[in-house]
């Protein structure tokens, strides 16, 4: 099982849903950056339009940096953060062992580990992306300084596309007349990186673009992934789809479309990077299900009980974005733009 991410900047993760703690351990930080665990829980209490799709699991999120870390900036040594959990459930789950619920990992991590954790999906719940989101206040420190700004956008809910801030309200209420029902939607969301400079990536196999849709797959949920004009791309001409260069008035180099979303042979343009994912609707519904029992190997209904997400698509792509500040970050340090050592 690979729990890190990341070359130079390495991050690992560590917990399951209702373990004692979850957190990561950050390797190749540079020293001086300014970084306390206020950085990391005004980074976890972000908020926006959709915070009734947030979890209905209330936890504190009170973050301790335990290594790394002297008089509010960083060593250079290892950054150790742990987030204990306070407000785990396990009674549903523990009726549940030896049950698959449908499309979650429980059988899966069975067949693999011959165990598994049932409380609340264990390693592969989405609350393990709160590991995540603490590297990352880490990484947004350092990208923020040199004017790299990450800009989500959830562009699709429960197969509605979202054309403006005012359509949302209406969005939002089919999204969630659904959920009465017991069922779930799913969506689609677009994160735009910009003023990464050109030259970031590496040929062939570590493509900034192949790195992107690793990280971004790796969240849970996540199904497809795409760059630039996507799937699009193979409905266009060669002369649609070719990004055609010139300079403007002012000198500066353009591209008169952007349809290779920001990289081509997997190095960054110097243009925005556009990566777009397709989130699958919440798998735990409150309507009943044929499933299996695979500790006695027969057929069951299962019927869940707990705190589930309407639509979980918002989540994902904040665990997406702390996913690709890692990457960037790493990707910066490996082609020299940032010092490795100290900042």
């Amino acid at each position: 099982m690979c729990n890190s991410i990341g070359v130079k900047f390495r991050v690992t993760t560590f917990g399951e849903s209702h373990s004692k703690a979850l957190g990561a351990v950050i390797d190749g930080c540079p020293a001086g950056v300014e970084f306390c665990e206020d950085d990391i829980t005004k980074y976890l209490n972000g908020s926006g339009v959709f915070d009734c799709l947030k979890t209905r699991r209330n936890e504190p999120n009170q973050p301790e940096i335990l290594s790394g870390v002297y008089k509010g900036r960083t060593l250079g040594t290892p950054v150790a953060i742990v987030i204990h959990n306070k407000a785990a459930d396990s009674s549903q789950y523990m009726q549940l062992e030896g049950i698959a619920r449908p499309s979650h990992a429980e059988y899966e991590y069975y067949s693999k580990f011959g165990l598994y954790d049932p409380r609340g999906g264990g390693r592969s719940s989405g609350r393990e992306c709160v590991s995540r989101h603490a590297a990352a206040a880490l990484a947004d420190k350092i990208l923020t300084s040199k004017n790299i700004i990450l800009e989500p956008s959830v562009i699709e809910l429960g197969g509605i596309k979202i054309t403006d801030d005012q359509h949302i309200g209406e969005i939002l209420k089919s999204v969630l007349e659904k959920s009465s029902a017991g069922d779930s939607t799913g969506g689609i969301f677009e994160v735009k990186i910009k003023n990464l400079p050109a030259g970031v990536g590496s040929p062939v196999f570590q493509k900034l673009d192949a790195q992107i849709a690793s990280a971004v797959m790796s969240v849970g949920g996540v199904k497809s992934v795409e760059i630039g004009s996507g799937i699009e791309a193979a409905r266009l001409s060669g002369k649609e789809a070719n990004d055609v260069f010139c300079y403007d008035d002012s000198g500066a180099l353009k591209t008169r479309t952007n349809h290779s979303g920001g990289i081509c042979g997997g190095i960054s343009t110097g243009f925005d990077i556009i990566v777009r994912a397709a989130v699958k609707p919440t798998p735990s519904i409150y309507i009943e299900q044929d499933t299996i029992d695979f500790y006695h190997k027969k057929n069951v209904k299962i019927n869940l009980k707990g705190r589930f997400d309407v639509n979980f698509t918002p989540r994902a792509m904040a665990a997406a974005v702390s996913t690709l500040k890692i990457i960037i970050l790493d990707n910066l340090i490996l082609s020299g733009i940032i010092p490795p050592d100290k900042i």
